[in-house]
């Protein structure tokens, strides 16, 4: 497996993490009455992986992209977003954890 391959399967599980979590964070912002931002998981997971894709398809085309040039867009809008999102939804999980 290369090194492209690997970041492929790392973008592929961070898009599974970030649409389960999107699952998750509805239910709970309804019981918690906070406003939908889960909906911002899943733009942040389309921004993961859209990128993705590009890449992977450059790649098989033989079309030259540069190493990382796809992937600070990504990092920045979508996981840090999607981050902040979570700590939006599941702060209090970390409250009570640091509390014993």
């Amino acid at each position: 497996m290369n090194f492209t391959q690997s970041i492929v399967l790392f973008d592929v599980s961070a898009v599974l993490i970030m649409v389960i979590l999107a699952y998750l964070s509805r239910p709970l912002g309804v019981a918690l009455k906070i406003p939908p931002y889960y909906r911002l998981l899943y733009l942040t997971s389309l921004v993961i992986a859209l990128p993705a894709i590009g890449e992977t398809i450059g790649n098989d085309q033989a079309l030259h992209i540069p190493a990382g040039h796809t992937d600070a867009p990504a990092v920045f809008f979508g996981h840090l977003p999607a981050f902040l999102v979570c700590l939006k939804y599941w702060n209090w999980l970390f409250g009570n954890f640091f509390r014993k």
